[in-house]
C-alpha cells in the first residue's frame, strides 16, 4: 500500500528562482520545518542525479532520519528522490509549475508504511497531519522566497538546448 501525501502552494517569484530553493540544502533548512540537511559524500554532488542526502527531522535527538538518492534533477520543473531509509521508503517529488508571474510549487512523498498492518492504519492518522506539515513549509518557503532571502546559493543559470 502506497500512501500519497501532497502539498502546493502559489509563489509570486520565477520558476527558477522556486527550484532553486527547492534543490538547496541550505536553503531546505531555513523553510523545511525542524529539518538538518546532510549531503553525503559520492561521486556527484547535491542537486545531481545519484547525489545522497539526508534529512534528519526532529527536535533535539528526537525525530527521524530520512535518507534518499536524487532520481530525476530537470531544473527548473522537477526533482525527484527515492528514499531508501529504514522508517521512509518510497519516492519524494518536488515539481515546480509556470503560472501567470510567478509559479506553483507542489510537494509529494509517496511512502510505504512501516511495521505491516500496523503502519498501514498508522498511515491513515499520519496523512493528514503529515499534509498539514508539508503546507507549513511550503507556506514558510512562499513567504522567504517572496522576501527575497531564499534561495540562499542563489538562483543557477539553466541552459535550454
Amino acid at each position: 500500500m502506497t500512501v500519497r501525501v501532497e502539498a502546493s502552494v502559489d509563489l509570486s517569484v520565477a520558476p527558477a528562482t522556486a527550484f532553486a530553493a527547492l534543490v538547496d540544502p541550505r536553503s531546505q533548512e531555513r523553510w523545511m520545518i525542524a529539518t538538518k540537511l546532510y549531503s553525503i559524500e559520492g561521486p556527484v554532488s547535491v542537486p545531481q542525479v545519484g547525489s545522497r542526502l539526508a534529512a534528519f527531522t526532529g527536535i533535539g535527538n528526537i525525530g527521524f532520519l530520512d535518507t534518499m538518492i536524487v532520481t530525476v534533477y530537470d531544473p527548473p520543473r522537477r526533482w525527484i528522490m527515492d528514499k531508501d531509509g529504514d522508517l521512509l521508503r518510497g519516492v519524494g517529488i518536488m515539481q515546480v509549475e509556470p503560472l501567470g508571474d510567478g509559479c506553483r510549487v507542489t510537494w509529494a512523498n509517496e511512502l510505504e508504511p512501516p511495521f505491516g498492518l500496523l503502519g498501514r492504519v498508522g498511515a491513515l492518522v499520519a496523512k493528514p497531519i503529515a499534509k498539514l506539515g508539508l503546507q507549513a513549509c511550503l507556506r514558510r518557503l512562499a513567504k522567504l522566497t517572496a522576501q527575497g532571502t531564499l534561495p540562499v546559493a542563489g538562483v543557477p543559470e539553466i541552459r535550454t538546448a
